[in-house]
């Protein structure tokens, strides 16, 4: 007996043995890939749980299988609101694969690995570098426990002060709990919310609430680099002696910094100009508001649609403009390195300038005194490309799926489940099992593709080797 039990356990040690060398010799992007289908598959348990259930919840596995990607994948899609379909220990689940999943589980992971003093290897560093686009694998342990830091004060100060108008509305545990969930879901940009099926409209006109859940969203899509960057920035800047210009601030901003800054902050006026323009009359929006009032609920749609999916208005009532121009919105979405979905900011302005460049006749790509490398562009327009590709692909699967729905409503639902802002105009719940499917693809892909993608442009095969040929003469435009 005893025989055969140690043989069992060579077996198990032996097979565990072949597994773990199997793992190892996976790419990067497998890795990734790999760790956030482990993630949802362990959410979607959970979540199926007796324990995790409302009363009177209809939800199926199928239900908590889309929840559970859409939390991983911070996207904020649902098919029952969260509210009516799971309790307190499911939503607490929700929590965690939200912070989880807008972190990435591989921070996650390699963060309590290196707190607990073991070295990651190479491959391991590198995982982790491409999870946060992150240009090197140096000095890990402390890049990422000043990540987490940073994380947890401002998901803690935000938590702090949403508590004072969610405590005296719902009671001391479900105000407190309230917060915590809608300052996380705020700062990792997954648009979740514990309120019902009509998101943050009845708080459309309150202040405290419209600010401080923008600023977690700007907070949390602006990037890990802009973060340290303006750290760095502004004790040399506080250390300073003389007159502190904010001209001088701005100047010691790396390029990327001030890049994505710009582009975020023109997004933002523009967006909520442009909302405010063209919703001014809507009286199922903002129509019978006051000019104070249409300002801040034109602001918050602006900061929410780019990368969140928390709404004050229903989506359903505004016009057509209104959905396409976020449709444009959303799918820019926030910065690298961020919690952020979207094409991100940065890409899409690498593009703009080089449009630019080219229409003033300059051969190369540059912006402030600065010289764009030619493999940065051209990586910029290769994400771009497959971005915007697979954002029509998803929605000509879904017009064929769903004929009766307007266009326009299912453009918005694929380039929200694609960009991972996870706001709908509802019509996530109506959707078949297809469709639904359909949408799981594109979140995982919006969260995962940018960093597949990345990892295979910055791979060096050596199989690969710059071939000329002679020049060929093709007619354009």
């Amino acid at each position: 007996m005893l025989v055969k039990n140690k043989d069992k356990c060579n077996l198990f040690f032996e097979r565990s043995g072949f597994v773990r060398d199997w793992i190892s010799r996976w790419g990067i992007s497998q890795k990734i890939v790999a760790s956030f289908i482990i993630l949802i598959m362990i959410g979607t348990f959970l979540l199926s749980l007796p324990i995790s259930q409302h009363l009177g919840s209809q939800a199926t596995y199928f239900d908590h299988f889309f929840h559970a990607a859409s939390l991983v994948t911070v996207t904020g899609l649902v098919d029952t609101p969260i509210a009516h379909t799971y309790s307190f220990f499911g939503q607490v689940i929700c929590l965690i694969l939200m912070q989880i999943g807008g972190l990435g589980i591989m921070t996650i992971v390699a963060s309590v690995v290196t707190a607990f003093g073991r070295k990651m290897s190479l491959s391991e560093r590198l995982a982790v570098q491409e999870g946060l686009n992150r240009e090197d694998a140096t000095d890990f342990r402390s890049f990422l426990i000043t990540i987490l830091k940073y994380v947890f004060v401002i998901e803690a100060v935000g938590f702090f002060i949403l508590s004072f108008r969610f405590v005296p509305d719902f009671g001391w545990a479900e105000g407190l709990f309230t917060a915590l969930f809608l300052s996380i879901s705020g700062f990792t940009n997954a648009g979740f919310d514990t309120l019902g099926s009509n998101s943050l409209v009845s708080y459309v006109h309150d202040p405290l609430v419209n600010l401080v859940i923008s600023i977690l969203i700007i907070l949390g899509g602006i990037g890990f680099h802009v973060w340290f960057d303006f750290a760095l920035v502004s004790r040399n800047w506080l250390k300073r002696k003389g007159k502190k210009r904010i001209r001088y601030f701005y100047r010691k901003l790396s390029l990327h910094s001030r890049l994505a800054i710009m582009v975020s902050l023109i997004l933002t006026v523009v967006g909520t100009l442009m909302f405010l323009v063209v919703e001014y009359q809507n009286p199922h929006t903002i129509g019978n508001f006051s000019f104070g009032e249409k300002l801040l609920a034109s602001f918050f749609q602006t900061v929410t649609m780019r990368t969140a999916g928390l709404t004050t208005v229903d989506f359903t009532q505004v016009y057509p403009f209104t959905l396409f121009w976020f449709v444009i919105s959303m799918f820019i979405g926030g910065s690298p390195g961020s919690t952020a979905g979207g094409v991100k900011t940065t890409t899409i302005a690498m593009i703009v300038i080089l449009v630019y460049n080219v229409f003033r006749g300059q051969k190369n790509v540059n912006i402030w005194n600065h010289t764009i490398p030619e493999t940065t562009v051209r990586n910029a327009f290769v994400i771009f490309s497959v971005f915007f590709s697979a954002f029509l692909l998803g929605t000509g699967v879904l017009s064929l799926l769903n004929p009766d729905v307007d266009f326009i409503i299912l453009m918005f639902e694929a380039v929200s489940a694609i960009t991972t802002v996870g706001i709908s105009a509802h019509l996530t719940p109506t959707l078949g099992i297809a469709s639904k499917i359909t949408l799981i693809i594109l979140m995982f892909a919006g969260r995962i593709g940018p960093i597949t993608m990345a990892e295979s442009l910055a791979r060096k095969d050596k199989e690969t080797k710059n071939i000329t040929y002679a020049a060929g003469k093709i007619i354009i435009g």
